[in-house]
């Protein structure tokens, strides 16, 4: 699908950075979404780590089979990543996730934007004709 198919869509984007105040909600939220971006640090390996139980509250509410994006941010920092490429690919592809290095601070290889249409032709081509119909908006859960 061509993510020129999502221009004109409405997506609803729910961040859930700082998900801690709110853990009780996150069942609910995930519960709702039609996606998920999944955004770790490729200069700090705890965030790395991080997503394996993001991943599981995911699989416990029965969302995993939903479209996922894992994002490596601060691509601006690669020569001081912990948390190799590969590692992150194979990390990927063990949840049928695609892969995408950003740089929130600068898009210096303009994946930025990237993420955001890859999530959302995911989303668009997963949904059927009479879900299509259903709403015009596709809530996406960011983590």
């Amino acid at each position: 699908m061509d993510t020129e198919e999502c221009q004109g869509k409405e997506f609803k984007i729910l961040d859930t950075a700082g998900e801690e105040d709110y853990q009780n909600m996150l069942d609910q939220w995930i519960s709702l979404a039609s996606g998920f971006i999944l955004v770790f640090s490729i200069v700090d390996r705890e965030t790395f780590e991080a997503l394996e139980p993001k991943l599981r509250r995911i699989e416990k509410n029965d969302a995993i089979k939903l479209p996922i994006v894992l994002v490596g941010n601060k691509y601006d920092l690669k020569d001081q990543r912990t948390v190799s490429e590969q590692e992150a690919q194979d990390f990927a592809k063990k949840y049928g996730a695609k892969y995408y290095e950003t740089s929130a601070l600068n898009d210096m290889n303009g994946n930025v934007k990237v993420v955001f249409q890859e999530c959302g032709a995911m989303i668009l081509k997963k949904r059927t004709d009479t879900e299509k119909t259903k709403s015009k908006c596709f809530p996406c859960s960011i983590f």
